[in-house]
């Protein structure tokens, strides 16, 4: 039986590619499913309720961000872009069990009122950076989101740009592969120094103290590369690294996520984004799978296919 029954709003995040129940992308939703059964498929009733639990859909969530552009003419300006944020069940299991409180003690400093500092939050590719971020962005309320995108970071140094931020006071600017702007002014020989000196002057000089701004940068380079000044304490809000998943971690990431095998081939660690590969091989083998008539265990509900056989068993199939 199921209740709390509902119809679906037309625009929702579907991850697991669940196939809708009528057109223009309509579902049939509930929220609570109790199933009847003989003790004889007592666990025939456990995998069916493990296999009904995973038809989820989610409500959109989205931040909008003030991407900065530049061009000859017009100079700098921005131009509004949204974001999704990502399904972040558990942020110990995605980032380490110490991460849940730096999320918590990140996102008050950056919602604090007439706050400065800047967060560095830098790692290797593919170990869930920029996944984080646009989780952090979503959940930043009443405070405008300045986003950098990283073919405009160099313009940071351009006389131009610190005249233009003014305009967004109270604000967070977000630097995306920062490299290139963080760097050891004493070693770095690629750009001149003033984009070290306009983020010391927005996080923690007298700009900043006028402009109340939050700075969030991200890399991919070691933290010991970067410019010392921007590592003292009173400016430095948060510095984290993000690593690759322990084994431990990984497995019960592929657990949660309907992983075939939950992970028990994982012997060493690996990273977040090999991790959703592996889930997006999977969801793309069930899809395989259906169109080939074949029965499956994944998530995505078989509906309208020609050649299925109806199970008996409460009319899904096998």
């Amino acid at each position: 039986q199921f209740y709390g029954g509902s119809i679906s709003h037309v625009n929702v995040d579907n991850p697991n590619d669940l196939e809708p129940d009528q057109e223009e992308k309509i579902f049939h939703c509930f929220s609570t499913v109790m199933i009847f059964h003989v003790p004889q498929t007592a666990d025939r009733a456990r995998t069916l309720l493990g296999q009904i639990s995973k038809f989820k859909l989610f409500p959109i969530t989205e931040a909008t961000l003030q991407m900065v552009c530049h061009d000859a003419q017009s100079g700098f300006y921005t131009s509004s872009i949204r974001m999704k944020q990502p399904h972040i069940t558990d942020l110990k299991r995605h980032y380490g069990d110490e991460f849940e409180i730096i999320h918590e003690q990140l996102l008050k400093t950056l919602q604090e009122k007439d706050s400065t500092g800047i967060t560095l939050l830098h790692g290797p590719p593919g170990t869930g950076k920029t996944y984080y971020l646009r989780y952090l962005i979503n959940e930043i309320k009443e405070k405008s989101l300045i986003y950098v995108p990283p073919d405009l970071v160099n313009e940071i140094t351009k006389p131009g740009f610190l005249p233009f931020l003014m305009q967004y006071p109270n604000s967070i600017l977000i630097v995306e592969d920062a490299e290139n702007i963080i760097r050891d002014r004493i070693q770095n020989t690629i750009l001149p120094s003033q984009a070290v000196a306009n983020l010391l002057n927005l996080s923690d000089g007298l700009l900043g103290d006028a402009m109340h701004q939050q700075i969030i940068c991200t890399f991919n380079c070691d933290v010991k590369g970067i410019d010392p000044a921007l590592l003292r304490d009173g400016r430095l809000v948060v510095e984290h690294k993000f690593d690759k998943l322990s084994v431990e971690h990984a497995r019960r990431m592929c657990v949660e996520l309907g992983i075939c095998g939950s992970g028990e081939d994982i012997h060493e660690p690996i990273s977040l984004a090999e991790i959703y590969t592996r889930k997006n091989d999977a969801v793309a083998n069930m899809a395989n799978g259906f169109g080939n008539g074949h029965t499956t265990t994944q998530n995505k509900r078989p509906l309208k296919k020609k050649n299925q056989k109806t199970d008996p068993f409460l009319g899904f199939y096998s």
